[in-house]
């Protein structure tokens, strides 16, 4: 028992000398410019000991005494430090502090290009004619042929044949398809920016079926132009519209409440002074013309000089240019670009006027290359001014509170063709010039 006392206490004091010869060395790394903590910096000692630094760079290094040693240190980002440590001149109850110093790397250049734009829409036998996005995805209307022959009454118009409406959903693969069974002039919306077609004898809407076919169903052109079209959008329980032609420089924007079957006028856009020119093509009306326009117009509740306009055939002057002054809805704004005034034009939601701002598009500088058209992203409500160039267009983004324009984003390829922007991209027809390749739908995010 006694011997058992006297190995453990030969061990004791053994483990206690070898103990009494071990120190410790408390470091801290810090980034010489701002002197925080460096993390994650490996130290090197001796016969390959290491560690690595906490999150504040900090760590113990254990030596025996009477030792010395070089420390190194080495971070990505840092220059590499040595130290040599010498016990008889230091003191080890204190924090060695090290200053790292940050280097700066150089990248190889890397040349910076724009994106080529993404091909939606592509086939070897049909062409691309026209295109409409909206919630159920992108429609493409399709054809093999152009009509070559037209009526005068259709001098300019597109007028296809062999077409077929083609449906991608949102990763761009084919859905359904049917084939039209007439010629068609093109893709429309009504406002709830559901699709239709306008055929050359009469309009269809379009209605999915449950097996996952389409069904096109007939109804009049005249119900088309007359009672769609000029409904443009929506706010609350309102339809919003025109009452616009292209006969008199003047029209209304109307919010149509179908509860109660009735009307508001949000304003008036009008050319004062095109209008002025407009009435006064009564007084050149021959006298028989003239009781002809009285008798109308005491038929029709309207004035004479309005009447007389019609008449006249006041829109195919060589000068003459029918006033342009779309509506579009941001969030609970309705905003009226009134290009015969030169401003954008804002009401409330109860269509009260709410202010207005410069169009800077109109300008002579901004306004040189200006392409006479605005498109809204139905996606996200943004609103974009279209420029033309020498065939190249570009889109400016309008700020709906001031007015102003934005950063210009140019499209690739010339002479694009039913330029559509939708969930912040813009999407387009376009062929390549003396190229084999079908009309295709293209898009570019902006």
């Amino acid at each position: 028992m006694w011997s058992r006392y006297v190995v453990l206490s030969v061990l004791l004091a053994v483990c206690g000398t070898a103990w009494a010869q071990r120190g410790q060395l408390r470091i801290q790394v810090l980034d010489s410019l701002e002197l925080s903590g460096v993390p994650d910096v490996e130290v090197t000692w001796g016969s390959g000991q290491r560690i690595r630094t906490d999150g504040e760079g900090r760590c113990v290094v254990e030596f025996r005494n009477g030792e010395s040693f070089t420390l190194h240190f080495a971070r990505t980002g840092y220059r590499k430090k040595d130290r040599l440590f010498d016990q008889q001149g230091s003191n080890t109850r204190d924090e060695l502090r090290i200053l790292l110093v940050p280097i700066e790397f150089e990248l190889p250049s890397v040349p910076v290009t724009r994106a080529k734009p993404e091909v939606i829409f592509q086939r070897a036998d049909v062409h691309a004619a026209d295109l409409l996005i909206n919630d159920e995805g992108l429609w493409v209307l399709a054809y093999k042929h152009p009509r070559m022959l037209r009526e005068e009454a259709e001098a300019g118009e597109e007028i296809l044949r062999d077409v077929r409406l083609v449906l991608l959903d949102t990763l761009f693969h084919e859905v359904t398809r049917c084939s039209v069974p007439e010629e068609v002039k093109g893709l429309r919306r009504d406002p709830a920016n559901a699709v239709l077609i306008e055929g050359t004898t009469q309009a269809f809407s379009i209605a999915r079926m449950e097996e996952g076919g389409l069904l096109l169903v007939p109804f009049g052109l005249e119900d088309l132009r007359q009672r769609v079209l000029p409904w443009t959008d929506t706010l609350a329980e309102h339809i919003l519209g025109t009452n616009a032609d292209r006969v008199m420089p003047r029209f209304d924007h109307l919010a149509y409440d179908p509860r109660s079957d009735s009307a508001n006028v949000v304003c008036t856009v009008v050319d004062t002074f095109m209008m002025q020119l407009f009435r006064s093509e009564y007084k050149y009306l021959k006298g028989p013309e003239k009781v002809v326009a009285m008798n109308l117009a005491s038929e029709l509740g309207v004035d004479k000089e309005v009447v007389a306009g019609y008449m006249s055939g006041f829109q195919h002057n060589l000068w003459f240019k029918p006033v342009y002054g779309p509506l579009f809805v941001v969030g609970d704004t309705l905003l009226v670009f009134d290009h015969a005034k030169a401003r954008l034009r804002k009401f409330t939601r109860d269509f009260r006027e709410a202010g207005s701002a410069l169009l800077s598009y109109l300008n002579k500088i901004e306004g040189r290359d200006w392409s006479g058209k605005l498109l809204q992203d139905r996606a996200t409500q943004k609103l974009y001014a279209i420029f033309d160039r020498n065939g190249f267009f570009w889109l400016r983004p309008i700020d709906p509170v001031t007015g102003a324009l934005g950063d210009r984003r140019r499209i690739t390829y010339k002479y694009p063709e039913r330029v559509q922007v939708y969930n912040d991209a813009v999407w387009y027809i376009y062929r390549p010039q003396e190229s084999l390749q079908k009309r295709s739908i293209y898009r570019e995010k902006l």
